[in-house]
């Protein structure tokens, strides 16, 4: 489960409870056209190197406080390097960003 309302620093993401938004507006109001995109990550090695393998046209839910938002998968991107740099790489409404093996992966998503 996404946890939108937790804070958005490293220690967030290294207790490993859960994948956290790391940037960004608040889920549900971002706008990936006037390239307002939110950013959920989570370590592999918690669980989350799902994040950045879904396959393109995959319908990803994700569960709020508030309420139940549905993305489409457009795109995936693998750039060299673990925590790799991440500028210019957040796209799209929602970016779900996790290392997978020596890589840092992104996948692109839409809101449905």
């Amino acid at each position: 489960m996404v946890r939108p309302d937790r804070p958005r620093w490293p220690g967030a993401v290294d207790a490993c409870r859960d994948a956290v938004r790391w940037a960004g507006p608040d889920l549900g109001t971002e706008d990936g056209y006037a390239m307002r995109t939110a950013v959920v990550v989570g370590h592999d090695f918690c669980g989350f190197g799902q994040l950045a393998t879904p396959a393109v046209s995959t319908v990803v839910t994700v569960e709020t406080p508030r309420e139940v938002l549905r993305y489409r998968v457009y795109a995936r991107h693998l750039t060299p390097g673990r925590g790799a740099p991440a500028h210019g790489l957040y796209w799209g409404d929602l970016t779900l960003q996790s290392c997978v093996g020596p890589d840092t992966g992104f996948s692109y998503l839409q809101r449905l």
